[in-house]
């Protein structure tokens, strides 16, 4: 964004209060600084074409839904923090107005974050795809029984998995479900993506991480009772016995706004409660 930034459009979780008092708070800061403010009203690409900047008010899910939502746009978005845990939403709550004038001023970083391209071939027939800033996962929902499936990558087999599920991680999302899972952390900039078993039934299945131009073919072998994918936790696909998931990284990216003074690996240290080291 090396032009002025005359018109930002804010995205705003209606559930939080905080997000709304946050939404105030700017609008006027904004304002006054002669910046025209525009409202989602539900349509998230459109507000996305007609601004410069996009501010997202709530948590990391706020972020998830709207970077889906933005069908692809490139407006950088800064998230501002009403929730939680905050790897998405970089600025606290407490430093917004310190961040929008850092960013109004010019001082800010872009960074690209990578979006995951989910396909599901039913019958030799190709499902409507899906794109997720975080994760993809099979997991057998409320179902006791254990999940079976044949994975592979570029065509060529890899392995038959016996385990609870599956979880296919950006870099963004290798800090999430992936990690609890027992997976690797993908800092900024990794070309890769990252595939983890969920509790898997063998010592020898582990995560392993994927090139950016791979494609991963998944093909259910096991009867899905209530088998189910997920898209960011937050869309809900049913599978079926034979169905192939084809997961790759996708032609879109999230435009992430980092504002001056931001550190991954601060945020990281704090979110994960890990102690500092002089290096």
């Amino acid at each position: 964004m090396s032009a002025q930034i005359t018109t930002v459009g804010l995205a705003i979780n209606p559930d939080k209060k905080l997000a709304r008092q946050l939404a105030r708070t700017a609008t006027a800061l904004l304002k006054r600084a002669g910046v025209r403010v525009l409202s989602a009203h539900g349509d998230v690409a459109a507000l996305a074409a007609r601004s410069q900047l996009l501010l997202v008010f709530g948590g990391d899910g706020t972020m998830l839904r709207v970077a889906r939502e933005m069908n692809g746009a490139q407006t950088p978005v800064l998230g501002i923090n009403a929730g939680a845990l905050g790897f998405l939403t970089v600025v606290p709550a407490e430093r917004m107005e310190k961040a929008l004038r850092a960013v109004l001023a010019g001082r800010y970083t872009l960074r690209a974050r990578a979006m995951l391209k989910m396909d599901i071939v039913r019958q030799e027939r190709w499902l409507p795809a899906h794109y997720a800033l975080n994760d993809v996962v099979i997991s057998r929902g409320a179902a006791a029984r254990i999940v079976r499936m044949a994975v592979g990558i570029d065509g060529e087999p890899l392995t038959e998995y016996v385990c609870d599920g599956m979880i296919f991680a950006t870099q963004t999302g290798s800090t999430a479900y992936s990690m609890s899972a027992g997976g690797p952390i993908l800092t900024p900039g990794t070309e890769a993506f990252v595939m983890t078993p969920i509790c898997p039934h063998s010592l020898t299945n582990r995560s392993v991480v994927v090139g950016r131009s791979a494609v991963v073919e998944t093909r259910i072998l096991s009867q899905p009772e209530e088998l189910v994918l997920t898209v960011d936790g937050q869309v809900r696909v049913s599978l079926r016995s034979a169905d192939t998931i084809h997961v790759r990284r996708g032609n879109r990216q999230f435009q992430l706004v980092q504002p001056d003074g931001y550190s991954y690996y601060e945020t990281l240290r704090r979110k994960l409660n890990w102690s500092g080291a002089n290096v």
